[in-house]
């Protein structure tokens, strides 16, 4: 018995490195999809229900047709791209343009630009719309802020001091907004309703 009770502690070592390869995902490149323009990416944003991928290029924004997968525009113009948000409802899209202190307003059919929105602050980077104040939110790492843009009028309409600087931010979609203190090793708490800063996790 002792020595089957052996046998079987070693098969099961063996087996655990399977164990672990089975259990690993494992990616491959798939497909290439050449992109115009120069100058360093910054963010990624896909646009799920119409299949559209924008990536933000230097001082533009390649736009890319998932279903085809080729490039069928380019958002130009700009001074200095991070971030994408879609507002689908409004078939409109907002670019943070860091350099340009402003947020940059799109129609999502004609990809061609509506406004750009002068916002307070420095370094306009990451950027989302949050669904349950229906607001676009733009961080600011240089300005330890977020400055508040409605979609509709395109205008800045409040800013909340982040105690740090921020980077990339996610919605609940439920009241709450998460956003990482990328100098502090913390995680802000923003209250939708109130937009305002609700508690910092440390």
């Amino acid at each position: 018995m002792k020595t089957f009770k052996n046998a079987l502690r070693l098969i099961l070592l063996a087996l655990l490195p399977l164990c672990a390869v089975a259990q690993t995902p494992t990616f491959v490149a798939d497909k290439v999809i050449p992109l115009t323009g120069n100058g360093g990416y910054d963010y990624t944003f896909i646009d799920q229900p119409n299949h559209i991928l924008y990536a933000s290029h230097g001082t533009a924004v390649n736009v890319v047709d998932l279903r085809t997968e080729k490039q069928v525009a380019v958002i130009e113009n700009m001074k200095g791209v991070h971030g994408i948000a879609v507002v689908n409802d409004l078939n409109r899209g907002f670019i943070s343009d860091g350099k340009g202190a402003a947020v940059v307003a799109f129609d999502t059919k004609t990809f061609k630009t509506i406004k750009a929105i002068p916002v307070t602050g420095k370094d306009a980077d990451g950027i989302i719309y949050d669904p349950f104040s229906k607001k676009v939110i733009v961080f600011e790492g240089d300005d330890n802020a977020a400055v508040i843009v409605d979609p509709v009028t395109l205008a800045q309409v409040g800013t909340i001091d982040m105690g740090g600087g921020p980077e990339f931010a996610v919605s609940d979609g439920k009241g709450m907004i998460y956003n990482n203190l990328e100098d502090k090793n913390s995680l802000n708490v923003i209250d939708a309703k109130l937009l305002k800063l609700s508690k910092t996790i440390r």
